[in-house]
């Protein structure tokens, strides 16, 4: 019995109440590019048309954005020489004689939405801007995490900028987009000794494995509006997930690379074993911690083959580094007012962002050995801004709040003890080995329960085939043992 999921128009959520059996009829028009249905990877020809065998394209260049929720970049490879891998080189703004193979994920909107500048350049001529000017212009900053933290995604959801101005979501991550696929290609092709044509790339963009199917197809459709692809070529883009990305990576390492193995007895059989690489004994999680989100994945290397078998669902949640800067956020909002916080950043934003870049290079050197304080310098704007707003100095604000492991210092810096940056960062860290505690006494759970015979729960062997049209999902679920059709269905919306 097959199960076909119909979708909303003008929606990325799947419905999943009417799951009843049916197929669309032959004559049904397509979705426009309003609606965010499900897109084929590889789709089923209309009835209507002659069905032709489809001829794999041969790609010369693959090139990977990752797209972060505090930075950013991307990769690229020859299909010719796939080894060797070009990590990218041309940032614009940063700071001089410092290559940067990231930078932030910022974007900078003109008062009339037209697009300015992405990364450096668009931190660095946000805070160039007059004060007054800069309320008019947008600035957008780790606004990836709002898809994770939207249960209702559309193609009209939209993003708030730093100045309180709303923007649809989709035009955001398009712009962008757009910017990586200009700046890459203009690498690539400087890389190429032949011109190359734009179905001849394969773009792959990775996202948290804790996203569900319908940020991924935001993702997707966001990339048909940067021009990375064309609605016609869905194969041309490889949405895939970060963690299982960082797994095939660390399949090409040796033992000595991944775990430590300095404390042990050193022996010629140890240095024999640190320098093999993983083999199908090996089981391993990969924990990838990022700025939004912290997703792992277990796996094991299939021998001889290599290819990689998942022992345990991929799983996450948002526990990345924007923990910590909300957990500042919310230090400041104690000691000075969350009245006063909002108001200051809604009345200078480019002071704000001033601030959250000032935390963000402190943040980068705390370490959990480091015994002295760190310095983190408040803009004039906003000791000036609180003595007009409070009648009061932000040094008095610092005594009253009883905070003694954050002292004023009379350079106008705000000085953050060891013990005040282990407060900051205790809760996001306390999540991760949480999760990571589940995650592994879930598997254990489950390896324990695939040797038990005599566990209550029966394992079945079902095979699955999913054929994906123009406007729904058709799929057929048998039970390998018996040949029966069971019933299935597939929900996008769980976590």
């Amino acid at each position: 019995m097959a199960d076909v999921l119909q979708l909303n128009t003008n929606s990325l959520q799947v419905p999943g109440e009417d799951r009843s059996a049916s197929t669309s009829p032959s004559g049904s028009p397509s979705p426009s590019r309003n609606e965010c249905s499900i897109t084929p990877l590889t789709p089923s020809p209309s009835p209507r048309t002659e069905v032709r065998p489809r001829v794999a394209r041969p790609f010369s260049v693959v090139v990977a954005i990752d797209f972060g929720t505090t930075s950013s970049g991307y990769a690229f490879s020859f299909t010719e020489d796939p080894e060797t891998i070009h990590m990218m080189r041309r940032w614009e703004g940063g700071d001089p004689g410092v290559a940067n193979q990231k930078s932030p994920t910022c974007l900078l909107l003109t008062p009339d939405l037209r697009f300015h500048s992405f990364g450096f350049a668009a931190r660095d001529s946000y805070h160039d801007l007059d004060p007054e000017e800069a309320r008019h212009w947008l600035y957008f900053d780790k606004f990836k995490m709002k898809i994770h933290s939207t249960s209702d995604l559309t193609m009209e959801t939209e993003l708030e900028s730093v100045n309180g101005r709303r923007v649809r979501a989709i035009e955001v991550f398009a712009h962008a987009l757009r910017f990586f696929r200009e700046h890459a290609l203009k690498e690539v092709k400087d890389q190429s000794s032949s011109v190359l044509e734009g179905n001849e790339v394969r773009w792959v963009i990775t996202v948290p494995a804790v996203w569900r199917q319908p940020a991924k197809q935001f993702m997707r459709e966001a990339a048909y509006l940067a021009g990375l692809v064309t609605p016609d070529s869905p194969e041309q883009l490889l949405i895939a997930l970060e963690p299982e990305a960082a797994s095939i990576y660390c399949r090409k390492l040796r033992l000595h690379q991944v775990i430590d193995l300095s404390q042990r007895p050193v022996t010629n059989v140890l240095d024999v074993e640190g320098s093999r690489p993983f083999d199908s004994s090996d089981r391993y999680i990969v924990a990838d911690c990022g700025g939004g989100t912290v997703d792992l994945t277990v796996h094991q290397i299939e021998q001889p083959q290599g290819t990689l078998k998942e022992l345990y669902k991929a799983s996450g949640g948002p526990y990345g580094a924007v923990g910590v800067d909300l957990a500042f956020e919310a230090m400041l909002c104690q000691i000075f007012g969350a009245d006063f916080i909002e108001s200051f950043k809604a009345k200078r934003p480019a002071a704000w962002v001033d601030l959250t870049i000032a935390f963000e290079a402190r943040k980068r050197t705390a370490a959990p050995g480091r015994a002295n304080s760190l310095n983190i310098s408040l803009p004039f704007s906003f000791i000036d801004f609180y003595k007009r707003h409070r009648g009061q100095s932000v040094e008095t604000a610092l005594r009253k709040s009883n905070m003694n492991f954050i002292k004023w210092s009379s350079q106008g810096m705000l000085r953050l003890s060891a013990e005040a940056m282990h407060e900051l960062f205790q809760p996001t860290i306390n999540n991760i080995i949480k999760h990571i505690d589940l995650l592994e006494s879930g598997a254990v759970a489950a390896s324990a329960g695939d040797n038990d015979k005599g566990s209550a729960f029966e394992r079945r062997e079902i095979r699955t085939t999913m054929q994906f049209g123009d406007t729904e999902i058709k799929v057929t679920a048998v039970d390998v043992a018996t040949g029966q059709l069971v019933r299935a269905s597939i929900d996008f919306l769980s976590n």
